[in-house]
């Protein structure tokens, strides 16, 4: 029903709502007449005022003094350990330790006799997980004639299979691998390839199916129009069926951020985007690539330029669906020309995220860390996250689950790894739920409403229980709920500049 039909001073009746798991209360405004406007409010209930704080374990060593500290890498198992990778030199290895606050297990060497990894302190092997299967991808030496090898192991870590070839041997160079998993029979892996000689720097995308990688499907020729940056490693992404490769491109020395979408597990790409908009112009390569998370249709991703100001970290927002891009901006603004930030990672669930980065200043580089509760435009204040002031920390990584930042990073004065963990508070736990602003809707009768004070480009619904029972773009504001059975639901609706606004309404 078009707004000029509705009552100009509708009759409302406030009801109140019971507390929603003890989070917070709120109440529902009901018109009488079939079209209305629900106006819904979140209002505080007692510590919400209170602000959200990370509760800090003590700083871990996950190996001892000289057994290598390479751009160490993290992910997470069920049990709420980490499993941390790392590469060490003299001679070249790959190693990973499982443990957390309480402490880390011996290292377990991943290489071995023909499968020596290419490793520096800037790039490197990937892993990644899904329940307790665990995936590690690595490039082998000598770069220019050796293979891409994946090992599994689906014991959190403790033990691992043989080696599987990635890439195929079509006389193409491979370079810079990152891995994905969502099914632990399907890891994805994305990958730089080069015509024999270093020439012809391109991304490339392969999946497993029935045990062993198929042929690579190409996702940066078809978009940029030239060479991607040739020394910077990516990142990819995997949520259900949907998969995002992120990279740095190099296109007439335009060193921005592009994506590719697939949306049928690897498969095809037929969607790219660059997804930088700070023109970086450079002849020469920054050695520093892209991080990234999905939350909704909401892609949150990090990355360092040197478009202004010197070398900065700046976070970005981007549709899932077709790469249009949102949000930008830097993640602490306002810093001196002589201060560089670099090699940031982004890590989250929903609106709860973090975003961790080397600096270097006065001739000391530290390990920084922001985090929100709200979303990207929520970033509190940087933090310095390392204890030792060696100023010769290096190359962080993080990883988010359970209320908890894991955050690893090298300690390249003792040649080893470092690892830390902040925990959500639960004050910040309120405050992640109750910061969104609250979503006005008009009701049209018949289960159908509408979104005011938009554009909105879409809508979460879910119910009592905790089910996601609707997700999916909207074109008009509107939403179809008549599917639905009667009772309570949440809602909450994004903008195309990132913005987030819930409510509660009773569906009849």
């Amino acid at each position: 029903m078009p707004p000029s039909s509705w009552d100009p001073e509708p009759e409302v009746t406030w009801v109140p709502f019971f507390a929603d798991s003890g989070w917070f209360s709120y109440f529902r405004a009901m018109h009488a007449m079939r079209s209305s406007v629900l106006s819904i409010l979140l209002l505080p209930i007692s510590g919400i005022a209170q602000m959200p704080t990370i509760d800090w374990d003590p700083v871990q060593d996950c190996n001892i003094s000289g057994q290598g500290a390479l751009r160490p890498r993290i992910t997470t198992i069920p049990s709420g350990d980490a499993v941390v990778l790392w590469g060490s030199s003299g001679p070249a290895g790959n190693w990973v330790a499982i443990g957390g606050s309480a402490g880390f297990s011996s290292p377990i060497e991943l290489s071995g006799p023909g499968v020596v990894p290419s490793v520096a302190d800037w790039m490197g092997s990937s892993v990644a997980s899904v329940g307790n299967t665990v995936w590690v991808v690595m490039k082998t030496e000598p770069e220019e004639s050796s293979p891409i090898y994946a090992r599994r192991s689906d014991d959190g870590g403790w033990t691992w299979g043989d080696t599987v070839r990635v890439d195929p041997p079509d006389g193409l160079v491979s370079r810079f691998p990152s891995i994905a998993v969502v099914d632990p029979d399907r890891p994805i892996v994305q990958y730089m390839q080069f015509d024999f000689g270093w020439s012809g720097a391109r991304q490339a995308v392969t999946h497993m199916q029935g045990g062993a990688f198929m042929p690579p499907v190409p996702v940066s020729t078809p978009f940029t129009g030239g060479e991607v940056c040739d020394c910077c490693p990516n990142q990819v992404l995997a949520r259900n069926d949907e998969v995002v490769a992120l990279y740095r491109n190099a296109f007439n020395n335009e060193r921005v951020m592009w994506g590719a979408r697939s949306n049928d597990q690897a498969v095809t790409f037929p969607l790219g985007a660059m997804l930088d908009t700070t023109g970086w112009i450079l002849n020469a390569c920054p050695s520093s690539g892209p991080s990234g998370y999905m939350f909704g249709d909401s892609l949150r991703y990090v990355w360092m330029s040197g478009a202004a100001n010197g070398t900065k970290v700046y976070v970005g927002t981007a549709a899932v669906s077709d790469l249009s891009i949102g949000d930008h901006r830097l993640v602490h603004p306002g810093q001196a020309l002589n201060q560089s930030q670099n090699f940031p990672r982004i890590a989250g669930s929903g609106d709860t995220l973090g975003v961790v980065w080397e600096q270097f200043e006065a001739g000391a580089r530290d390990i920084y860390f922001s985090w929100s509760v709200s979303g990207p435009g929520g970033l509190s204040v940087p933090e310095r996250v390392n204890i030792d002031m060696a100023g010769s920390q290096r190359t962080p990584d993080l990883a988010y689950a359970n209320g908890a930042f894991h955050i690893i990073w090298s300690e390249m004065g003792s040649d080893q790894v470092r690892y830390r963990r902040g925990v959500l508070s639960t004050a910040t736990a309120v405050q992640e739920q109750d910061q969104l602003a609250a979503l006005a809707l008009a009701d049209l009768g018949g289960g159908r409403y509408q979104l005011l004070n938009g554009p909105w480009t879409r809508v979460q619904v879910v119910d009592v229980h905790g089910r996601s029972v609707v997700d999916h773009r909207l074109s008009n504001d509107r939403m179809d709920l008549s599917a639905l059975t009667t009772g309570l639901y949440l809602i909450r609706a994004e903008a195309s500049d990132g913005r987030w606004a819930r409510a509660k309404v009773y569906n009849h």
